[in-house]
């Protein structure tokens, strides 16, 4: 990080110190960061903002009927199995994608060693932590397809019930 060290010419106010004369120490990021600093907090402003409108902090939490906490609950659960749905969705997707760039790799290093091009061993050795690479991506996407294929069979769940009297339990 780069940092700019104002004068005291710059800063009237700021005492010089010691040997370094009119120098303050204090350092201040560069513009540019100062600039990737205001726009992060600004999107972390934004996001506050959302949740506060959703009511995420609870601010209405004593101010509705139990019914209307209740209704409330299963929106948002809805809302976190359809996101856990597509995060094992493209979890999925992104372990077949990698498996198969893997296994385009390993005949890649195949090609290159059986025609004697370059260090033919390295690349039999290359080839072959590349197949297994594959095999590995190749389970890891059939496991997060069988945990997506539960999911969606499970729907999303609720873990309590609603008693006649509106109450949670």
């Amino acid at each position: 990080m780069f940092l700019i060290l104002h004068l005291a010419a710059d800063c009237p106010k700021a005492p010089g110190s010691g040997m370094l004369g009119g120098v303050n120490n204090e350092p201040v990021p560069l513009p540019d960061r100062r600039r990737d600093i205001d726009t992060r907090l600004d999107a972390v402003r934004a996001r506050l903002q959302v949740l506060r409108e959703r009511d995420v902090f609870g601010v209405t939490r004593w101010t509705t009927s139990p019914r209307e906490r209740v209704a409330a609950a299963k929106h948002h659960a809805a809302e976190a199995h359809a996101a856990a749905t597509r995060v094992l969705a493209s979890s999925a997707e992104a372990f077949r994608n990698a498996a198969e760039a893997h296994e385009r790799a390993a005949s890649m290093h195949e090609r290159t060693a059986a025609g004697g091009i370059g260090d033919v061993r390295g690349h039999e050795r290359q080839a072959a932590l590349h197949r297994a690479a594959a095999a590995a991506d190749w389970q890891r996407a059939e496991r997060v397809q069988s945990l997506l294929s539960d999911h969606e069979q499970i729907g999303p769940a609720l873990p309590f019930h609603v008693p006649r009297d509106g109450m949670a339990g």
